[in-house]
């Protein structure tokens, strides 16, 4: 059974894509496993802990996704299968806090990007604290690694998942948000 790597955690946009190009090119004798970050799918790519990678490699409101072009640059590989993907984002706080409660919010920088004139104009004294996964940061937030004064960026799943409490829906600046995904392996 091959492994597939992923961005995120189970929950994140990353994982949805990833059971998406499973099923699209019909792979069935593999496993999914998250690992967060580029380097750390590129890291198990060279070792062989994975046979394949899902990134997200650009968003059609942000630009390329900058981790998966540090981790890549100079890399061989070879793109097996795209992905697009269309992605919402929601706005979670932790349970009985207010908006007026929050001080700073936790997302990867791609959602940063992705919602920036919707927080500019709804809430922009909350500062950014990056993080390396939209999931992770509810995660964070549902186990009280991130203070209760934070609000998270994540999917809809994500936070539900997490029991937040959902306050906006559909934060991304552009109705038409889309990141493109790519299956990919060394060569």
């Amino acid at each position: 059974m091959d492994t597939i790597g992923y961005m995120g955690i189970v929950g994140s946009f990353s994982e949805v894509a990833a059971r998406e190009l499973v099923k699209e090119q019909d792979m069935t004798d593999v496993r999914l496993e998250p690992m967060v970050c580029s380097q750390n799918i590129l890291d198990a790519l060279r070792s062989g802990e994975a046979a394949y990678g899902v990134l997200g490699v650009t968003n059609t409101t942000a630009g390329p996704v900058a981790e998966f072009e540090q981790a890549f640059s100079g890399v061989d590989y070879e793109v097996l299968a795209k992905y697009i993907l269309p992605v919402h984002h929601c706005i979670f706080l932790y349970p009985g806090m207010q908006v007026g409660d929050i001080r700073e919010i936790a997302s990867h920088p791609q959602a940063f990007g992705q919602t920036r004139h919707y927080r500019a104009n709804n809430h922009p004294a909350w500062k950014e604290h990056a993080v390396s996964d939209t999931a992770l940061a509810a995660e964070w937030l549902a186990q009280g690694t991130l203070p209760p004064t934070t609000a998270v960026i994540c999917s809809r799943q994500a936070g539900l998942a997490r029991n937040l409490d959902l306050i906006a829906e559909n934060v991304e600046d552009s109705p038409d948000n889309k990141t493109t995904f790519w299956l990919l392996k060394l060569k």
